[in-house]
């Protein structure tokens, strides 16, 4: 059966929420207000993902640009990893984008951080020598978080580099790209 991924409708963000405090770090997701506001913005959406008994198991929130997407969020149900669905998730969205995705990911420094990698690989993205210190999204704005970019379905350019990072820092985190070099 294929993968169907639905935009998220705004009464089911809490459970989107709800699912982004136990997967990512606080200064990785905004508030839970910020995150409904965004929600609102015409380049930003949810894909969500339900399993037979109609819960959500997974999303993937995009930033939909003119030359490439950028997954800024992606998460399955804990109960649901490692069974093949974070997969399934990604391969059916991959199968229905048309541009270049561009993701972020916590440079290799923990046996996570590889673990995460290796699944991007493996899915056909390309792991670039590309990276820079994200802005928190919430908390204490002093600390950057050190992340790396992969691509799919290509390995990322220098000047392709330079135009994503451009626009997600102008765009995302409104601050200076580079500010955060």
């Amino acid at each position: 059966m294929e993968m169907k991924l639905t935009e998220l409708e705004v009464k089911d963000f809490w459970q989107i929420y709800e699912l982004m405090k136990v997967s990512f770090i606080k200064e990785e997701i905004r508030t839970y207000e910020n995150g409904l506001e965004q929600l609102n913005k015409e380049e930003y959406r949810i894909l969500i993902s339900r399993n037979s008994q109609d819960v959500i198991a997974g999303f993937i929130a995009e930033w939909n640009f003119r030359s490439f997407v950028f997954l800024e969020h992606f998460a399955v149900r804990e109960k649901l990893r490692g069974t093949g669905i974070g997969s399934e998730i990604l391969k059916a969205y991959l199968q229905k984008t048309s541009k270049p995705v561009v993701i972020e990911v916590e440079d290799n420094k923990t046996e996570i951080d590889r673990r995460r990698i290796a699944f991007y690989q493996r899915m056909g993205f390309f792991l670039s020598e590309f990276g820079y210190l994200q802005p928190v999204l919430r908390g204490d704005a002093n600390k950057k978080i050190p992340l790396r970019i992969m691509s799919y379905p290509e390995a990322l350019s220098a000047e392709r580099y330079r135009q994503f990072k451009k626009t997600v820092f102008e765009k995302i985190y409104k601050e200076d790209d580079e500010l955060c070099e």
